[in-house]
């Protein structure tokens, strides 16, 4: 039996900072899963495991993940292992939009795991864990997520607005291909501003999220029946040549153009689906 998965989309007040609430699980207890590997997409994670843990490679060893935390922006594909028994909560932020609900350093929080109680604190963060271990449900525990969530609106009263909405929305228009220069100028910014916005609220500079941009709009349009042509594909996406597109997928997405999203995993092959990523790329 596969894993399931299922992804819930967020109630109207936190659409414009969520893209989706997700649960992946499956009730038998297995052991010697295979790999996962998690291509950056610019969307930070707040994850909970409710089965078993997760782990992580980080340095050619397996580390086992804490129970609740925030994934950065991720920078490289990360490579996981599920646990014997998986149930666990996602809940994947839109580029940019962590900060105006969590009091988190998104420069610090690039490529790691940063432990959900050393944002909120452990009484809430003990306090989302224990409400999703309560749910019966998949539709209650979205519920009590997102419950969780919106509480976070009070607290983050007077924390800044999402300042590089504006210039995120461009870059994911642009499919990734636009000249930093060029959107700083078309939002009246300096190059120094939109560097350090994108420093402050996604944790990597503008030019890395728009590579990260174009490598995920050919994924978007990259199925079974398009890969001989990926070439072509990655020319119209703003690549250089096909050393260019190579270099990119093996940095950022850990495998070539013409393996398929089947070889990230189980889970993780949801991530990187051309519908999803679509809607990724159009903003909703």
């Amino acid at each position: 039996m596969p894993l399931t998965y299922v992804e819930h989309r967020p109630r109207a007040a936190l659409r414009p900072h969520l893209e989706c609430l997700w649960l992946v699980s499956d009730p038998r207890p297995r052991a010697g899963r295979a790999p996962e590997r998690v291509v950056p997409d610019g969307c930070p994670e707040l994850i909970v495991h409710l089965g078993d843990p997760f782990s992580r490679q980080v340095g050619g060893r397996w580390r086992r993940q804490r129970r609740a935390f925030l994934a950065g922006t991720l920078t490289r594909p990360w490579l996981l292992r599920a646990g014997r028994r998986v149930a666990t909560l996602g809940v994947r932020f839109r580029p940019g939009e962590v900060t105006p609900l969590l009091p988190v350093s998104m420069a610090a929080a690039t490529g790691r795991e940063t432990p959900l109680a050393a944002i909120v604190g452990r009484p809430r963060a003990r306090g989302l864990v224990q409400a999703l271990a309560a749910a019966r449900s998949d539709a209650a525990c979205f519920a009590a997520a997102e419950d969780w969530l919106t509480s976070q609106f009070a607290l983050a009263s007077r924390r800044p607005a999402a300042t590089a909405r504006p210039a995120v929305r461009l870059l994911l228009e642009a499919r990734g291909a636009a000249r930093i220069a060029d959107v700083a100028r078309a939002l009246g910014w300096s190059r120094r501003r939109i560097e350090r916005v994108f420093s402050r609220e996604l944790g990597i500079r503008p030019k890395l999220f728009a590579r990260i941009v174009r490598l995920n709009a050919v994924l978007a349009g990259l199925d079974a029946a398009e890969r001989a042509s990926a070439v072509d594909m990655a020319l119209d996406a703003g690549y250089f040549d096909q050393a260019h597109l190579l270099r990119d997928f093996r940095v950022l997405a850990g495998r070539t153009p013409r393996q398929g999203r089947e070889r990230d995993g189980e889970l993780a092959r949801n991530f990187t689906h051309p519908a999803r990523l679509r809607l990724l790329l159009a903003g909703e």
